[in-house]
């Protein structure tokens, strides 16, 4: 019994519902539900009570505690009224299991709480607190939770950059379905406008269509569509500070033939924010995909950190690499030790 627990305390394998991830993503764009209680039903977290933001964050705080049963547990999402440029709403995850209960459902609630947290979005939660108790939860818990960290400061400055990226990579959880690409369970489907100039850049209405994130919406926007002759001009468009996918259809000259190529480029600058990098990157195939869906098929896909290194010579270097001449050596057999070659002595009869 004692080792069945220890094996569901290191991986429960229960994690949550599609609709309980898809209820908290339209609960982060709206901002109207307050709080969820979310219970382990038949090995899988569901939500099975919430209530929407009636006062204040302080004011509605109390009422969370109505979801806290004796001798049972749950888990509470929190929706604080401070937001994140970035995420929005900031939430709060509270992992109750009451005095009394069963030891399988101490260890369930345990070992599962990293699973749900980890599937609807670590980003969306500034903390995480445990109790036994509904009253051990108080707001002044959240308030601790807000204070900066000096320690946490001088860390992060210490890091360097491939290890802040690192660190960012833990949050930044993503789970891939068989055709799309999810983050945080929720899908960044194309706009409207945007699929319709993926249409045009097919009939070569437009020959350039830049792709932006809105991480509010969790969508993929039009950012421009237009048409440029030049790869110059494709840079002088493009966003120095913030990432962005960009397609060109590219017009050029190879071997006194006109040759045309459509091309991905993934534009992600290295003073971007390590979030938004970490966001592009793993939308980065859903945007292929939905984009493959209308007749977009680019024959090349690059990545570009700097933009002084987009010219037209390494593009063309990119699409047409240059074959470089290897000299074979031939083994030659080293000669014997000894003095001198080989020589034939005949035996005396």
């Amino acid at each position: 019994m004692i080792k069945k627990l220890l094996q569901l305390q290191i991986l429960s394998g229960i994690f949550c519902t599609l609709d309980l991830i898809q209820e908290f993503g339209n609960a982060r764009k709206e901002g109207k539900v307050r709080a969820f209680k979310l219970e382990i039903i038949e090995e899988q977290i569901v939500s099975t009570a919430k209530f929407d933001v009636q006062g204040n964050e302080v004011e509605d705080f109390e009422k969370i505690k109505d979801f806290m049963e004796p001798k049972k547990g749950c888990y509470v999402l929190y929706r604080l009224d401070s937001q994140n440029k970035q995420f929005g709403f900031e939430w709060a995850f509270f992992s109750y299991v009451g005095e009394g209960s069963k030891v399988k459902d101490r260890m369930l609630y345990a070992s599962s709480k990293d699973n749900c947290r980890k599937k609807l979005g670590y980003t969306y939660f500034i903390t995480n607190l445990y109790g036994t108790d509904a009253d051990e939860f108080t707001f002044e818990m959240i308030k601790e939770a807000r204070k900066p960290s000096s320690s946490k400061e001088e860390t992060l400055q210490l890091l360097t950059e491939n290890e802040k990226i690192q660190r960012e990579e833990k949050f930044m959880e993503v789970a891939k379905g068989s055709q799309t690409e999810y983050v945080h369970g929720v899908a960044f489907p194309c706009s409207t406008d945007l699929m319709e100039k993926f249409k045009n850049l097919v009939s070569g209405q437009v020959n350039l269509v830049q792709v932006a994130l809105n991480v509010q919406k969790e969508t993929l926007e039009l950012d421009s569509a237009e048409t440029i002759d030049s790869v110059d001009n494709v840079v002088r468009n493009l966003n120095n500070d913030h990432p962005r996918y960009v397609f060109w259809n590219y017009k050029y000259i190879k071997d006194n033939e006109s040759k045309n190529s459509l091309i991905f480029f993934y534009v992600c600058p290295d003073i971007a924010p390590i979030k938004e990098k970490m966001l592009y990157s793993t939308v980065k195939s859903a945007a292929l995909t939905q984009a493959k869906q209308v007749g977009v098929e680019p024959e090349k896909k690059l990545e570009v950190r700097d933009l002084n290194d987009l010219t037209e010579e390494w593009l063309k270097n990119e699409l047409h690499p240059v074959k470089k001449e290897t000299n074979v050596r031939r083994f030659t057999k080293p000669k014997r030790a000894g003095r001198g070659s080989r020589r034939l002595i005949r035996s005396k009869k």
